[in-house]
């Protein structure tokens, strides 16, 4: 019976050491490392600076009415721009770049076609002047007026939207005011001929008046008895 016992006991323990010896031990999950966080975009300052720049370029000579569809694309953009800025600074980069090539476009697009309309406008005021003979009646003004006009040309040719804008508009105002003064000559001209031919009348008229009172005197118009 003992004898049964112990080799109960022997197997049993038999059993236990061969269980250990196949199940391997248990390894310590390795630990998930942590992901350093990523630095905030900076601010796009520059991008939202020569956006406004470009914004303000174009507003100020009207060029969106040249170019509506890279205008608009490009409101919506800067106001996009803006309203990411400082909350999601890459994404406000990114609107504010697109931004800026799309004023960039309309510049581009319509700048020619504004100095064009605005060329125009000075010819046409240079033409009034000349067919005043502005050059001629106001001399100094027509020759600075035409400089500028001169000067203008140039600068168009040279793609500088601000200098022929200036020049171009300076131009125009200078003829017109040559115009103005020509006028003014022609019409004070016209009057004091008017008023000589009329004095002239009153003279002729006042003659005739006395050779006839004379006549019906009895004198000729020297004065002698007829």
């Amino acid at each position: 019976m003992r004898k049964i016992v112990l080799l109960a006991a022997a197997a049993a323990m038999l059993f236990f050491v061969i269980s250990c010896a196949s199940t391997p031990p248990q390894k310590p999950a390795p630990e998930t490392p942590t992901q350093p966080e990523q630095p905030a975009a900076a601010a796009p300052e520059a991008e939202l600076a020569q956006a406004k720049s470009l914004q303000e370029k174009v507003d100020a000579y009207g060029l969106g009415d040249f170019a509506p569809d890279d205008y608009a694309a490009a409101d919506t953009h800067m106001k996009a721009g803006q309203v990411a800025y400082g909350k999601d600074n890459a994404a406000s980069k990114t609107f504010l770049q697109s931004a800026i090539t799309e004023y960039n476009a309309v510049i581009t697009k319509g700048g020619p076609l504004y100095l064009a309309k605005v060329q125009a406008q000075t010819e046409a005021s240079k033409k009034a002047a000349d067919d005043l003979k502005g050059s001629v009646a106001v001399k100094d003004d027509y020759a600075r007026a035409d400089d500028l006009y001169n000067r203008a040309l140039e600068e168009k040719d040279a793609g500088d939207i601000e200098s022929a804008s200036r020049d171009f508009t300076e131009s125009r105002d200078g003829f017109d005011a040559v115009a103005k003064a020509a006028q003014e000559k022609k019409d004070a001209a016209v009057q004091a001929l008017q008023s000589a031919q009329q004095d002239q009348e009153a003279s002729q008229q006042k003659a005739e008046d006395a050779q006839k009172a004379l006549k019906d005197e009895g004198f000729s118009a020297s004065g002698s008895v007829e």
